[in-house]
Parts: structure tokens; sequence; C-alpha cells
């Protein structure tokens, strides 16, 4: 999709980890958000992964107030875009819902999936054109120095 490694992709999807970590957590994943709050990149989500979002952020780890989790939600819809993905796509086969990350980036025409997810995503490495990296990978590329 993108040639140019020095320009940054514009839309992006975050995975329901590094959404949880940036809120919960702070840290290179908040960073992340922050551009997209910021209006740097484009931030596109599904209704899948607020709702995996939301069990998260609810979680006996987390352990949010269910008023705080929708004040979060709430949040990331203000700047963030909501995709609907139409096509199913089965390129994950150990853990189905994975595949629902794959789906919102191409119904967003995702220039990259942002993932914590070392098992299942990130070694696909591209997908149908859409980079997929860690965090501190996305950012050590397209912003060096946040």
């Amino acid at each position: 999709m993108r040639s140019d490694p020095e320009i940054p992709p514009r839309r992006i999807v975050l995975d329901t980890n590094v959404l949880a970590s940036a809120l919960a957590f702070g840290g290179v994943p908040r960073s992340v958000l922050e551009l997209a709050r910021r209006g740097i990149i484009e931030l596109f989500f599904s209704a899948f992964i607020l709702d995996e979002l939301r069990k998260v952020l609810a979680s006996r780890k987390v352990r949010w107030k269910l008023s705080e989790v929708e004040a979060a939600i709430r949040e990331i819809e203000s700047f963030g875009r909501l995709a609907d993905p139409k096509e199913k796509v089965s390129a994950i086969a150990a853990l189905d819902a994975d595949n629902r990350i794959l789906e919102c980036a191409l119904e967003a025409r995702a220039a990259a999936i942002v993932t914590g997810n070392l098992k299942h995503i990130r070694p696909l490495g591209d997908f149908r054109g859409i980079r997929i990296l860690t965090p501190r990978e996305f950012l050590d590329e397209f912003f060096p120095g946040v």
C-alpha cells in the first residue's frame, strides 16, 4: 500500500491490547494513541474492538468502573472513526477473534495495524499490504524521538 518508509501511515488500526495498555498503563502505547488524539494519524476501530476493549478495561486485571470504561470508549469515538467490516477473514486459525482486527484494517483501508499480539498477529508482518508493527516499532520507524 505504502511505498515510501519515510512517510508515516495516515490510517491505522490499534489492536485492542494496544488501546487497553494505552488507557490503563500509558507508556509507548499511549504515545501512539496520542498521535491519533492530536490528529496526526487517523485511528480506525470496529464495534468488535470497542466491545473487546470494554471487557478488558472492566476485567480483573484492570478493574475500571463501568462509568470509567464508557468514558474512555466515548473519548476514543470522539477522535477515531468506526469501520464496519464487510469481508470475513480467516488468516489466523489459532484464534479467530484476531481475524476481526484484520477485517477492521481492510475495511478502513489502513496502512498499518499496531499490535502487542506477538503470538498471532505480529508474526504476519504484513497482511494484504497492511504493515503490522508493535507500538515501539511504529514509533521508531515513523516518529523517532516520540
